[in-house]
């Protein structure tokens, strides 16, 4: 496997500015008076993240279609497409409860998505399914992403 970019580097360490600034409002903002649509623009932003995850594994199985089939490789693809579709599936579901008003449910939802796709990510790399580099960006930004939203659950649940 090819080694990772360092403009996806960049662009992945980036991405995490939404997410930071978003939580800080949610937090530090004074309670009587918040900011309309600020925790709706957490879990939307997060759930793109989340799917943009899935993204990723899509674009490897979808990579280089093989003209000869080797054996194993379509189980490999297989695991890829399913963490493809899924991540995208859980983000979804914590918009629509959020936006339903359930926000802590919304925030837990993602938490879960993101420490699951992390945790499939891992076995991936282990089997050597993912390029140089790869997951060591992704627990960055599975870290970054999973402390403020347990801050800002942390917050709605006190």
């Amino acid at each position: 496997m090819k080694r990772l970019p360092l403009l996806a580097i960049i662009m992945g360490i980036a991405s995490l500015f939404p997410v930071i600034v978003c939580s800080a409002g949610v937090i530090f903002f004074p309670a009587d008076r918040p900011v309309p649509g600020l925790m709706m623009a957490l879990v939307e932003y997060s759930a793109l993240l989340l799917a943009f995850t899935g993204a990723v594994h899509w674009g490897l199985a979808l990579e280089s279609p093989a003209i000869v089939a080797v054996p194993g490789m379509a189980r490999t693809d297989n695991r890829r497409l399913l963490l493809g579709g899924l991540p995208v599936l859980i983000g979804w579901l914590a918009i629509h409860v959020t936006f339903l008003g359930h926000m802590t449910i919304g925030l837990a939802v993602l938490l879960a998505g993101f420490g699951g796709v992390f945790l499939a990510e891992r076995a991936a790399w282990r089997r050597g399914d993912l390029p140089s580099g790869y997951l060591a960006l992704r627990l960055c930004v599975t870290v970054v992403v999973v402390t403020c939203l347990a801050a800002v659950l942390l917050v709605r649940l006190v």
